[in-house]
């Protein structure tokens, strides 16, 4: 009688073992119905970063070989940023927007350097009327080697510079670079006085070729030299115009 209790106990006792390691391993592998963070890093075994996705006030700063580019700045934008094996970023997705204005963007960096291929909207309220443009950019941006040698001379000269002096320097250096450096060269989109087309521009960011359908159906296309003269110009006509 004694062995057959003590058996029907181990017997139990097993089953009560195996129910639990069941019932502990559904646990383990329930899938969570919600994650909260103000910022989820993607990384390697030794900790380099390759994706950040992120609320505005913890999004990642753009570096180059892991270095921050801009030390001290606010990137303010919600989204998911890239880099590649180097530490260098890459390209991201952002998405933001209040009850005026709402923009979102895919954006894709030339190596060592900024974004020369976007995907961006834009619309925002002026004087209670919304205004659009959406499209794809592309940008022509010099050289890795010129921007890096820009930056060393741009940090060696705020060296010991208090904070907001030096904020002023870098906004007057990133306006250089944005007209010498960093030009537009085409667009493919909407723009904000509804013309939907193709616009081309030269290496010094002129424009000088569009074609395109205005907000009343209305086909046109325009040739322009580098001073913003018109060459060649035109209506589309229909076959019964």
């Amino acid at each position: 009688m004694a062995e057959k209790t003590l058996t029907i106990v181990n017997t139990i006792a097993l089953l009560a073992m195996v129910l639990y390691l069941v019932a502990s391993h559904a646990e383990k592998s329930k899938i969570p119905e919600e994650i909260k963070a103000q910022r989820l890093s993607i990384v390697g075994p030794d900790g380099h970063l390759y994706i950040s996705m992120s609320n505005p006030e913890k999004q990642a700063l753009a570096t180059t070989h892991g270095v921050p580019n801009n030390p001290g700045t606010n990137r303010d934008l919600p989204g998911l940023l890239f880099f590649n094996r180097v530490g260098d970023e890459v390209g991201g997705i952002y998405y933001d927007g209040t009850d005026e204005e709402n923009f979102a963007g895919i954006t894709f960096d030339q190596q060592k350097n900024d974004q020369i291929m976007a995907i961006m909207k834009d619309e925002y309220l002026d004087e209670g009327e919304w205004k659009r443009w959406y499209g794809m950019f592309f940008r022509e941006r010099v050289d890795s080697i010129r921007v890096e040698k820009l930056y060393d001379e741009f940090i060696e000269k705020t060296k010991g510079m208090d904070e907001s002096k030096k904020n002023l320097e870098y906004l007057q250096f990133k306006k250089y670079l944005d007209s010498e450096i960093n030009v537009y060269r085409m667009f493919l989109g909407r723009e904000e006085n509804k013309n939907t087309g193709l616009f081309i521009y030269d290496s010094k960011g002129r424009e000088r070729i569009k074609l395109y359908v205005d907000e009343t159906d209305n086909a046109f296309f325009e040739i322009l030299d580098k001073d913003g003269n018109e060459i060649r110009s035109g209506k589309v006509l229909d076959n019964n115009e």
